[in-house]
């Protein structure tokens, strides 16, 4: 059909371009015989032109206006032209009945086309005007018409500048065409549901089927006849029709658009996943649908999922078994700290690697046992090592207690762990040597957020037996050496706090390498 039309405007142009220069040839020689008339009259001149030839190109010129004529009446298009300098506009005969114009119509042709333009046109018609002027390319342009008899139409207008000998654009020409059936009658929605590849449908109240894009046929395995001769809830997955009714009806009560997703299940027994987009015409009361076919991608999705819980399982029991494992070398430690018991300082140094060992080991223990593999609640974490560490220091000549504060700060593994062995020292050390005058141990540890992204966190005793500038002895201690060296892993800067009771640290560290929720 495409090929055709282009064929007859092909023709249509080619007569347009014969016929002007048959007229112009037709205005020459009718100028010709009044010019010989009068030289005729004024000097008794005799220059009489060839009169057979007029009537053979008067002929012709009627002969191509009939073509003409039966070309637009055949394919339905109109001509048009209008002359800027005079604003006079002409129609051919199609085109008149493209835009119904009344015999009975009383003023100029240009005031009843403008009288047709509707509101969203006559606008487009004012800056295209002016562009028209001055373009030498052809354009095109729709346009939306009411007409006398109040049908409303949807019109394709073509231009192409009308030129003349001085090479000025003095006009305008081109064709119009009525395409309202095509864009919105049943052809029109006949050509977007056969040639759609998405699934198009139109469906009723009564839960039927009304019209199909093929795409239906295709996923499905059913004919266009089997699909409208059923209800669409047939072809429901079972456990999705309730939840679909709920929808549908909740569309219906609020008049809207809606989105959802359910399976449908094809004529060979295979699931599939739709995703549906849904508007309601409260006037026809029809569902407009369009769905698409998401099966792959859920596949994918779960799959993905599948891949991703085994790898969350892996990873748990990577943490279970090395929190094990650690634990095993601190029962070795502790076997060997008994088997050396008479040896204090090297019991010492046992129990001080033993406990460093179960920090570790319950950061991995907080990490399998968190929902979210890769951070912990470090509040969480410090109220377990304070504790941990309290009870296997303990003694009967003093008492140990603790005050923690912190705000809820996630942390991951990279941070958690350094962090976790330097707070280790650091109360360690406080239980070893921070006794109040009465022999007591009073901890302290607070973690709070700071601004531009930091954390900060305070620790420390109010023992007597404070040392100032502590952490500058690197040789004297290897606890020293451990949180200097831990401190330079997470990125911080650490400071022993001047002026106060007992030994007190402040740490702070980017909050990059840590998340906070």
């Amino acid at each position: 059909m495409s090929k055709k039309l282009d064929i007859i405007l092909k023709e249509i142009e080619d007569t347009e371009a014969k016929l002007s220069l048959l007229r112009k040839i037709a205005l020459e020689l009718s100028s010709s015989k009044k010019a010989s008339e009068k030289l005729e009259k004024e000097h008794g001149q005799h220059n009489t032109p060839d009169l057979d030839e007029i009537n053979r190109y008067k002929l012709i010129l009627e002969e191509k206006e009939k073509i003409i004529k039966r070309t637009e009446e055949f394919s339905k298009i109109g001509r048009w032209t209008y002359y800027f300098d005079r604003k006079i506009l002409e129609w051919s005969a199609e085109t008149y009945k493209i835009f119904e114009y009344p015999l009975d119509y009383k003023g100029s042709l240009q005031e009843f086309y403008l009288s047709c333009l509707d509101s969203k046109t006559l606008a487009r018609i004012m800056n295209q005007g002016q562009l028209l002027r001055v373009t030498r390319e052809n354009e095109v342009m729709n346009q939306t018409i009411i007409t006398p008899l109040g049908n409303k139409k949807l019109l394709s207008f073509s231009s192409s500048p009308i030129i003349n000998e001085t090479d000025e654009i003095i006009g305008v020409k081109g064709m119009v065409k009525d395409v309202s059936d095509k864009i919105t009658g049943s052809n029109g929605l006949d050509n977007f549901f056969d040639l759609s590849f998405d699934l198009h449908c139109i469906i009723h109240m009564d839960t039927y089927f009304v019209k199909l894009s093929p795409a239906w046929s295709k996923l499905l395995g059913y004919s266009e006849k089997e699909l409208l001769a059923r209800s669409y809830m047939e072809f429901i997955h079972p456990e999705d029709t309730d939840s679909t009714v709920l929808i549908i009806k909740e569309l219906c009560e609020k008049g809207s658009f809606s989105q959802f997703e359910n399976r449908y299940i094809t004529k060979s027994g295979e699931i599939v996943f739709l995703s549906w987009n849904v508007q309601l015409d409260n006037e026809t009361r029809l569902m407009y649908c369009n769905a698409i076919d998401i099966t792959k991608s859920k596949q994918d999705k779960e799959a993905l999922l599948n891949d991703l819980n085994e790898k969350e399982l892996l990873l748990r029991e990577i943490h279970h078994r090395v929190k094990n494992n650690l634990q095993i070398i601190s029962s070795l430690l502790s076997l060997q700290a008994g088997a050396n018991s008479t040896e204090k300082h090297l019991k010492l140094l046992y129990e001080d690697s033993q406990n460093r060992i179960k920090s570790m080991a319950a950061i991995h223990e907080m990490f399998y046992q968190s929902e979210e593999l890769d951070k912990i609640e470090f509040g969480q974490y410090l109220n377990k090592l304070v504790g941990d560490l309290a009870t296997s220091l303990q003694s009967e000549n003093k008492t140990i207690d603790f005050k923690i504060n912190a705000d809820t700060v996630y942390l991951n593994l990279d941070t958690a762990i350094p962090l976790g062995l330097l707070i280790n020292e650091i109360i360690t050390n406080s239980i070893k040597h921070g006794e109040d005058k009465s022999g007591n141990v009073h901890i302290s540890v607070a973690m709070n957020i700071l601004e531009k992204g930091l954390f900060q966190l305070t620790i420390g005793d109010t023992g007597v037996n404070c040392r100032a500038d502590i952490l500058k002895h690197n040789g004297e201690s290897l606890g020293v050496l451990l949180i200097n060296s831990l401190v330079e892993q997470i990125d911080g800067d650490i400071e022993q706090v001047k002026g106060c009771e007992g030994t007190v640290f402040n740490l702070t560290f980017q909050n990059n390498l840590g998340i906070q929720r």
